[in-house]
């Protein structure tokens, strides 16, 4: 996680659902999961003679005997059941292999981006992010060839950034309310400091009559010149403020 914060130039503290979002990739621990079920198939199929074989018997005997003993075979199954594969491990039948585990690595997949969408409609921090997410990788990582413009594009897209809505939380003793604060769509479509440079680099489309759907539009963009344009202006937005706040 901390080299793919690194990869796209955000802050350590960034939250690792909008990072897993940013790149369409599920956690190391969820991958893991299908690891251990593939371990699991290939050991139903082996042979009853093999040493393996008679440890996963022992295991399995031990949790249909006392219900509530904990070993790595309960934790296999209580991981099966909640992918929805129960009746597989009942009756240890997984059918074609290869289809199975086609279904358990989708099943694993979509299972985390359900979660994934959860915490973001749960957390305070992505008021701007769960409008422009959609788990996979972003286009603009492969458009933007320069980094330092590409860098700009995350920063703005994940909150790492020094706008007062990401900022003015961590104020004591009291933090900002979230509607007082600049936030990413008065950055990019309202700020008055930033007008001639909005003019020079924001399609009149997204100016005129500006509203969050116009702001999503731009960031779910895949023109290259339009996406060209937007991680300048939002590179060259960024030092206009800093220097601002000085």
């Amino acid at each position: 996680m901390q080299f793919c914060k690194k990869l796209l130039g955000v802050k350590k503290s960034t939250q690792n659902d909008f990072i897993y979002g940013e790149i369409g990739r599920i956690s190391d621990q969820s991958s893991r999961y299908y690891d251990i079920i593939k371990y699991w198939v290939k050991l139903v199929h082996s042979s009853d003679n093999k040493y393996i074989k008679n440890v996963y018997e022992l295991l399995r005997s031990d949790i249909e005997t006392q219900p509530n003993c904990v070993n790595w075979c309960s934790l296999v199954r209580d991981l099966i059941s909640t992918l929805g594969f129960y009746e597989i491990w009942l009756y240890l039948d997984v059918g074609n292999v290869k289809v199975f585990l086609f279904d358990v690595k989708q099943r694993i997949r979509d299972h985390f981006i359900q979660g994934w969408n959860g915490r973001l409609q749960d957390s305070s921090r992505a008021n701007f992010y769960k409008n422009v997410a959609n788990f996979s990788f972003q286009a603009y990582l492969e458009i933007l060839t320069i980094p330092k413009y590409r860098i700009s594009v995350s920063r703005l897209r994940v909150s790492s950034h020094g706008l007062y809505v990401e900022t003015g939380r961590w104020r004591r003793p009291h933090s900002v309310p979230y509607r007082v604060l600049d936030d990413e769509y008065h950055f990019v479509l309202e700020c008055r400091i930033l007008e001639d440079l909005r003019t020079k680099y924001i399609p009149s489309t997204y100016r005129t009559r500006p509203n969050m759907y116009k702001l999503i539009k731009i960031f779910d963009c895949t023109n290259k010149n339009t996406v060209g344009n937007l991680s300048i202006f939002i590179n060259k937005a960024f030092v206009i403020r800093n220097n601002d706040l000085l």
